[in-house]
């Protein structure tokens, strides 16, 4: 049992691989056709806790650190869309990943959206769970978000900011909930949590200056969106007006789960990402 899933550990181990000479940091387990995780802002792979040991249970699956975030290195590129999807390409290529089902929550979303409109042939489909960039912003929206997010104020953050800022990602209350809370605040004890406060800001920002529809429109993979049904941060509306524009695209809705329905409804989560992938197995 790994001891940073704690109570909801999968049979699996966390690994260091060394990669474009950075550390990356994943978590690794089952066998079968694999799935990789991308967590969102402020995240890590144990963003996917709840789900690891189901997925698993028939699946090989991947939950990785993204560069900069939980125990990997800062992207050597600086925190940019290229710097990140050059790191992925790295990592898959070093373990030799193919066909794999790609699913990213959040900003994860939009890093894989990239990543797939760049390397569609490493992967069997898109899950997009929540995802970020499902509409152009305003010049006034990214202000505020940079405002928001600059690295001084995430600095300033303390332990009862967390609840407050966090709250909307979930539209439960579960252990899960608050095992999330108490490892946002364990962050902010951090040793490297200057730099840490560098990469959250920069990639915020990203988060809020692209649209990821542009580079998926002419993909010609499986697209899954799926999203809770109480998700303020991008709303469902979103995902549903993303529909015409997508070649190959399904939609599955979370019902009482928000912006990380992975850990709202895990069952719900876990049965959506499985009926996607034997469609997309049929479909191939």
């Amino acid at each position: 049992m790994n001891e940073r899933l704690g109570a909801n550990a999968a049979t699996g181990e966390v690994k260091e691989l060394t990669v474009q000479g950075r550390g990356f940091s994943y978590f690794e387990t089952g066998s079968g056709t694999t799935i990789v995780l991308v967590h969102g802002l402020f995240g890590d792979y144990l963003d996917w806790a709840p789900v690891l040991a189901p997925l698993s249970d028939h699946n090989h699956v991947i939950a990785l650190d993204l560069p900069g975030f939980g125990h990997s290195d800062a992207p050597a590129g600086g925190c940019t869309l290229d710097a990140y999807a050059e790191s992925l390409e790295a990592f898959f290529a070093a373990l030799d990943l193919k066909d794999f089902l790609l699913v990213g929550n959040s900003l994860g979303g939009m890093i894989c959206s990239y990543y797939a409109s760049r390397h569609p042939q490493r992967l069997r489909g898109l899950a997009l769970v929540s995802s970020a960039g499902m509409r152009a912003y305003t010049d006034a929206e990214r202000a505020l978000a940079a405002e928001r997010f600059s690295a001084e104020m995430l600095s300033l953050l303390q332990p009862e900011h967390i609840e407050p800022l966090f709250t909307i990602n979930f539209a439960r209350r579960t252990a899960q909930r608050e095992a999330y809370m108490q490892h946002q605040r364990t962050k902010l004890n951090w040793p490297h949590r200057a730099e840490y406060s560098q990469v959250l800001s920069a990639c915020a920002q990203m988060a809020f200056a692209h649209e990821v529809l542009p580079w998926l429109e002419g993909l010609a993979k499986p697209i899954l969106l799926l999203w809770g049904d109480a998700d303020p941060v991008f709303p469902l509306e979103l995902a549903q007006a993303a529909l015409p524009r997508l070649q190959r695209p399904k939609l599955e809705v979370i019902h009482e789960a928000s912006h990380m329905p992975q850990m709202d409804q895990p069952e719900g989560f876990v049965a959506a990402v499985e009926g996607f992938l034997r469609a997309a197995k049929g479909a191939a």
